[in-house]
């Protein structure tokens, strides 16, 4: 079709054809030729063959141009009309867009000017708009300028805030928060395509988000409409997106109203051959502070963090109400939305054996029958609902009850069962017995507290303690242990718990000791949780006096707050595996034990976020294949240093997969040495998008030195695109170096210190150094959110230093500036006589010969040979058994004579070794004791460590192995 008018009619002249052909014209009607309706806040969309039909009704098997609005004085007043111009870019019309703008039927006509297509053409009503009809005249044109027909449209603007109808929909109640569900994109996915489900988009519909009143976040941070709409939000692969969905929360401020916007989503996925899938739905989210109603068909009531039990006779009463005849068979329960997940957890014979716990996605499709098992998968008579601690207000199930006549169930009716919390809420904090712990801390169980409660209840003798089984707020708040930290230590699961006897005293026949018992609370317990308790006793080996008390654990008013905590410390970025080093382990060992060898481990946890796996490159020859370890998996597995045999796991084959970005995780352990003496301790994981920068300050001896604040900000930020609130230290100065201080105290690992000005802020923190103290010193750090969320961690370095000698090449943005500046100060190393350190020139064997003396130990060592300044150093090398042969001073010298070298002026040890080598190119005792030391490294591929023995190294790369060297022997 040929692009007609391809000049525009200027405006005087098309209103003066519009005038003198209006005879032919039909007329508008009172009535309006087309009426849609939509809802305060959403969209309505118009279909070119309503255009078209109008049109044809006047002529005939013809096809309209185009259109135009020739009446729209109100359309500012309920919202704005969105169109695509001839680059298919979507445009936002108000009023003043649409003087002599043109809508043309077909899009290929579209010119490079200000007109748009009819396709797609939308209206969007305000969300704030006025309840009305908005009328608007248009003109539907052909190709001949007096043929056109002159019509109206109503849109009729809704009252509410919008539909709450959603392909997925999430509800928030203000101050509060609810999860994205990866499931819910799932299932969306397999109901319109095949293939596996990988990421979800979000279209560029959603104006109307920036006036919602709740928001989307990612680990607590709101996401503008920008990120939103730019961003691929993925499954389980970053590969395929830039947030992970089960990291997003809808969330809604304490002020925030009632309200709701409607976003359009597309879910892709891909199958084998790679042919990528989509559909597209709609994402509803709304904000609500009623929530759900109290009131419904059958009504439960329960207290937070306790248990209510469903009657088979409420749902047999509802069918027996009804028009169905027959008799009632079986109940089916519909998909509960995500408020569901924070309200509590619906269980079939809940702390009994079979016990069934319920998903969201599980609980639908399951019959729970009446009477008879032939008509489902569960006794309906044993559900029963197990509130969250936190749960309050009311949630909704809705269901249908099914009946009939014999083995036909075709009779059936719906409704809705509520459950409500009790208007007395939990519990007070005070218990019979009650201990107070700071979060991360341990609260040791003393036995005589239980004994003083059976003395005030019972005759005869105090024996023993049975726990019930806690709810599920107690997995959050902590983990109950007998001799924790010792040998033989046993951590108790919710269920393990139960059933379990404690003995007090002299009592033999319990499994474990009260004595021994102690909780210690997770790092992020705030509040309070009970242990329901019964203590038994009697006269002789009889035991029939018993009385129940309730145990509370609470942080209590003068708890601090240990959000992380973090032994051993990894750094990585998405999409990245990390090795865990089982020489960090050991060496850590050692420290917390004054030199004794670590044997094996067992895990205590697993990273909350991301994969922990087991031969993850399934190239190792201990233990089984790749395994992922879970929470359920991993304590029972011992993990040896140095495996014996084939059948044993070894510890140096740990992998962790990231999940996402900005955020930190945990891995908690056990070590054992030969003779049972143990450590727990925690590796801390941070994974951002990009690695923190370390902030490194220098100082002279006995100046202090402020924390570099503003340093770390810009560290953060660069890593992770986002500013941190404030930071938590996991470590501080050794007593040896100085003192950190906060004002006039010393600061501690439980606080968090802000960004800004005021006070505990970071920029009040100050290191004074002893006053003869030298060497360096690390303060690591997690940068936390403004809801104290982890976003990532790292570390400040501060060197105290005699001088700060300075060289003419080396500056602070200088990968090895620290180590060129504390050697330099402490006489190991020096530049050349033009004032330059020439980091990047491959240093000599006489050279490092050197560097490695002086930072083992060595003093000065004169010339032996006229002229040939190391001989020196190779004379009492040879001597002491460091060196044998006759080395050439001025040649290159390998990593392998480096790490022969240095492993032996450190008389470092090569038995105890671990009997896997670290490396695959080179079995050489003294580099593998260079790297238990932590002073080399080598190069990590696929599960593969080489350490290349043949490569020379540069001036720079060995300042920085004779600063590991320097700082091990101090």
């Amino acid at each position: 079709m040929r692009r007609f008018f391809r000049k525009r009619l200027p405006a005087f002249l098309l209103t003066l054809v519009t005038v003198m052909t209006m005879v032919p014209a039909v007329s508008a009607r009172s009535s309006a030729d087309l009426t849609c309706e939509v809802e305060k806040g959403e969209s309505v969309s118009f279909r070119k063959r309503d255009f078209r039909s109008l049109y044809r009704n006047e002529y005939s098997n013809e096809t309209p141009q185009y259109i135009v609005f020739t009446d729209y004085s109100d359309l500012d007043d309920y919202g704005y009309l969105t169109a695509k111009n001839y680059r298919g870019k979507t445009i936002n019309l108000s009023e003043s867009d649409l003087n002599n703008t043109w809508f043309y039927y077909d899009s290929d006509n579209v010119p490079e000017s200000v007109d748009y297509a009819l396709d797609d053409l939308t209206f969007v009503a305000n969300r704030r708009a006025d309840s009305g009809t908005l009328r608007m005249e248009f003109e539907i044109h052909g190709e001949r300028s007096k043929d056109y027909v002159s019509c109206t449209m109503d849109i009729k603007v809704g009252g509410g805030s919008g539909s709450s109808k959603g392909d997925i929909t999430y509800t928030v109640k203000p101050g509060e928060e609810t999860s994205f569900e990866v499931s819910d994109f799932e299932e969306y996915y397999d109901s319109k395509c095949d293939g596996t489900f990988k990421y979800v988009t979000f279209s560029t519909s959603t104006s109307n988000y920036n006036d919602f009143s709740g928001y989307v976040a990612y680990r607590d941070e709101a996401l503008s409409r920008s990120d939103l709409v730019g961003s691929k939000f993925y499954d389980d692969d970053s590969d395929y997106g830039d947030y992970p969905i089960k990291r997003l929360t809808l969330e809604a401020g304490k002020s925030a109203s009632d309200d709701s916007v409607e976003i359009g989503f597309t879910v892709y996925g891909e199958k084998s051959s790679g042919k990528s899938y989509s559909a597209d739905g709609t994402l509803v989210l709304e904000v609500s502070k009623t929530g759900a109603s109290s009131k419904g068909d059958i009504t439960y009531t329960v207290r937070a963090g306790e248990e209510v039990a469903f009657d088979d006779d409420d749902f047999e009463k509802i069918y027996e109400n009804s028009s169905c005849t027959g008799s009632f068979k079986y109940v089916e329960f519909s998909r509960p939305d995500s408020a569901f997940n924070d309200a509590g957890t619906l269980y079939s014979r809940y702390g009994k054996r079979n016990e069934t716990a319920f998903t969201r996605s599980s609980l639908s499709g399951n019959k729970f029958y009446y009477g008879d098992s032939d008509y489902g998968d569960y006794d309906l008579d044993e559900l029963s609902f197990v509130a969250d601690k936190s749960f309050s207000g009311s949630v909704e199930l809705n269901f249908t009850v099914y009946g009939g006549t014999g083995t036909r169930t075709n009779q059936n009716v719906t409704g809705t069962l509520v459950i409500t919390t009790d208007k007395t809420g939990s519990s007070t904090a005070k218990g019979d017995v009650t201990y107070t712990v700071k979060a991360g801390d341990e609260a040791v169980f003393d036995e005589d507290d239980f004994e003083k409660f059976y003395s005030n209840k019972c005759g005869g003798s105090f024996k023993y303690v049975e726990f019930s089984r806690p709810d599920s707020a107690f997995n959050n708040a902590g983990t109950l242990y007998s001799r924790y930290g010792k040998r033989n230590e046993t951590a108790f699961t919710r269920s393990s718990l139960s059933g379990t006897t404690f003995g007090y005293d002299s009592y033999e026949d319990a499994d474990y000791s009260l004595d021994d018992l102690s909780f210690v609370a997770d790092k992020s317990f705030s509040g309070s949780v009970e242990l329901n308790f019964t203590v038994y006793g009697g006269t002789g080996t009889r035991t029939n006096q018993n009385a129940t008390g309730t145990l509370v654990i609470t942080t209590g008013t003068s708890a601090g707050t240990s959000r992380y905590v973090g032994n051993i410390r990894y750094n990585t970025t998405p999409g990245t595996a990390l090795q865990i080093n089982a020489n960090d382990i050991a060496r850590l060992f050692r420290k917390y034990t004054s030199g004794e060898a670590l044997q094996y481990l067992t895990l205590t946890s697993v990273p909350a976020t991301g994969s922990l796996y087991y031969n993850y490159y399934n190239t190792s020859k201990y233990g089984s294949a790749q395994m992922p370890l879970t929470a359920s998996t991993a304590g029972n597995v011992v993990f040896s240093y140095s495996p014996a045999s084939a059948s044993e796991y070894d510890l140096s084959e740990l992998t962790y997969i990231p999940s996402g970005s900005n955020y930190c995780t945990s891995l908690g352990f056990t070590g054992y040495s030969s003779n049972g003496t143990t450590v727990s301790a925690t590796i801390l994981i941070s994974v951002t998008a990009s690695p923190v920068s370390e902030v490194y300050s220098v100082t002279t001896k006995g100046t202090s030195v402020n924390f570099p604040a503003n340093s770390v900000y810009s560290a953060v930020a660069s890593a992770t695109g986002f500013g941190l609130s404030s930071i938590q230290l996991l470590e501080l100065p050794a007593s040896t170096a100085g003192v950190l201080y906060m004002g006039s105290y010393a600061a501690d690992t439980t606080s968090a210190y802000s960004y800004g000005n005021g006070t505990d802020s970071m920029g009040q923190l100050r290191f004074i150094p002893n006053s003869k103290f030298t060497g360096s010193v690390s303060i690591p750090y997690v940068a936390l959110s403004s809801s104290g969320t982890a976003l990532g961690a790292g570390v400040v370095s501060i060197g105290v230093v005699d001088s700060v000698k300075k060289f003419t090449d080396i500056s602070t943005s200088t990968w090895c500036y620290k180590y060129v500046t504390e050697l330099a100060s402490a006489n190991v190393i020096s530049g050349y006589s033009n004032g330059t350190f020439q980091e990047k020139n491959t240093i000599t064997y006489g050279a490092a010969l050197k560097l490695i003396m002086l930072a083992a130990g060595y003093g000065e060592q004169a010339p032996t040979v006229k002229g040939s300044t190391f001989s020196g150093y190779l004379a009492k090398a040879k001597a002491d058994g460091l060196v044998s042969g006759n080395p050439k001073l001025n040649g290159p010298i390998t990593r392998l004579q480096i790490a022969q070298i240095a492993a032996k002026a450190l008389k470092l040890s090569t038995t105890g070794l671990p009997s896997k080598k670290p490396f695959t190119d080179t079995n050489d005792v003294y580099v593998q004791a260079l790297n238990a030391a932590g002073i080399i490294e080598g190069y990590f591929s696929n599960g593969t460590s080489t350490y290349k023995p043949n490569n020379t190294l540069t001036r720079g790369q060995v300042s920085a192995i004779v600063w590991r060297m320097k700082n091990s022997v101090q």
